[in-house]
């Protein structure tokens, strides 16, 4: 199971890594530059985000697993926090590809710390979670000592 909380823990560690990247370029890049470097971290953000979701659907729940009641249905917090990445990742894509450049730069640095707060969210939440496996120890005495 430990495999599993480190790729979380790396999912979310890449998406700050990300939104850090648009924010950078957001600031210091020309308007025509961040298009690009936004239509690139959009596309490997969605991809990854979308591939994230996907693994996560196939894994066993442990005791301590967040999870949310909405409608009688159980909904995962990593799953809900990788679909969110997902989306703003969708947006930037949708943004840098119809807006101007000068309006796409503001996007690019909105989406970009989006990004960041739902990544926190998500670092903080892998540091609080209390999933754990339980391992059993039997002691037994040895006959003849």
């Amino acid at each position: 199971m430990k495999i599993v909380r480190r790729q979380r823990f790396f999912f979310n560690l890449g998406a700050l890594g990300g939104a850090g990247i648009l924010i950078l370029a957001a600031a210091a890049f020309g308007p025509s530059a961040v298009k690009g470097v936004g239509l690139g971290i959009g596309i490997a953000s969605c991809s990854l985000s979308l591939l994230f979701v996907a693994w996560l659907v196939h894994q066993r729940h442990l005791a301590g697993y967040f999870e949310f009641q909405i409608l009688g249905r159980g909904l995962g917090l990593w799953s809900v926090l990788a679909g969110a990445m997902a989306s703003v990742a969708i947006w930037q894509i949708v943004g840098v590809a119809v807006f101007t450049p000068h309006v796409s730069r503001w996007l690019t640095l909105a989406n970009g710390l989006l990004l960041a707060a739902l990544a926190c969210a998500g670092l903080i939440a892998h540091e609080i979670c209390t999933e754990r496996v339980v391992h059993v120890v039997e002691v037994v005495e040895r006959p003849g000592h």
